[in-house]
């Protein structure tokens, strides 16, 4: 459930080697964080409630899943030297966002969803999502953070505006997914193309797994 290349992170710093030599803007404490958010984010399997519907528990678990998935973005950020969301735009682009875009206007037809947060969101962040609903922007990050912050702030519940919680279900999980195996892919480039240009193999110093098909959707093909 961990990263896949975190082992060989690890046998790379007991050898002697600096994570800003691999490209990293941090030391080793804020990687071994994202790896402990990404490890948490991955393996949340849901919460027990008791006297909720199946269907409210089904959308409190979207938005539980989205809060620790954003989490583990945020230290991502940090990790690459970004200071926002927004500087995601490029970075995320080859990984085909634009499905997740789509799953977003799909499942909230009415906008029920994006009414309520954008009411509430930051006043800087709520042109980011008008782009995103309006498809002319395919930064994931923005809705990450709407939901992410919206829900910790103790405004947006399983039910508010009379939303559908199944659907939230399938956009929070869809925008999840997309951006933990984005930020697992974003790891991995980067331990292998410093493996290989210091002539060391991912396979001699880690125990690393193979990187496992991505569910669909989304596709990330980088």
């Amino acid at each position: 459930m961990g990263l896949q290349r975190f082992a060989t992170f690890q046998e790379l710093i007991r050898s002697g080697h600096d994570p800003r030599t691999m490209g990293f803007a941090v030391r080793f404490g804020d990687i071994n964080r994202f790896a402990n958010r990404m490890r948490l984010a991955r393996s949340f399997r849901g919460i027990q409630l008791d006297g909720y519907t199946d269907d409210t528990v089904l959308g409190y678990n979207a938005f539980f899943q989205m809060l620790l998935t954003h989490s583990a973005l945020e230290c991502f950020l940090k990790l690459n030297g970004l200071k926002s969301v927004g500087q995601l735009e490029d970075l995320l682009k080859p990984y085909k966002p634009e499905q997740v875009i789509e799953t977003f206007i799909e499942k909230d037809r009415d906008g029920r969803l994006f009414t309520f947060l954008h009411k509430r969101i930051d006043e800087g962040l709520k042109p980011k999502l008008e782009a995103c609903r309006n498809r002319t922007s395919t930064n994931v990050g923005y809705i990450s953070a709407s939901i992410r912050h919206i829900f910790a702030h103790g405004h947006l519940t399983a039910n508010a505006n009379r939303i559908n919680p199944r659907n939230v279900s399938t956009i929070c999980n869809v925008t999840s997914d997309f951006l933990l195996d984005f930020m697992e892919r974003e790891f991995t480039k980067k331990i292998d193309a410093y493996c290989a240009r210091v002539g060391t193999s991912t396979a001699a110093i880690g125990a690393d797994q193979p990187l496992t098909a991505i569910a669909q959707p989304p596709t990330l093909t980088p």
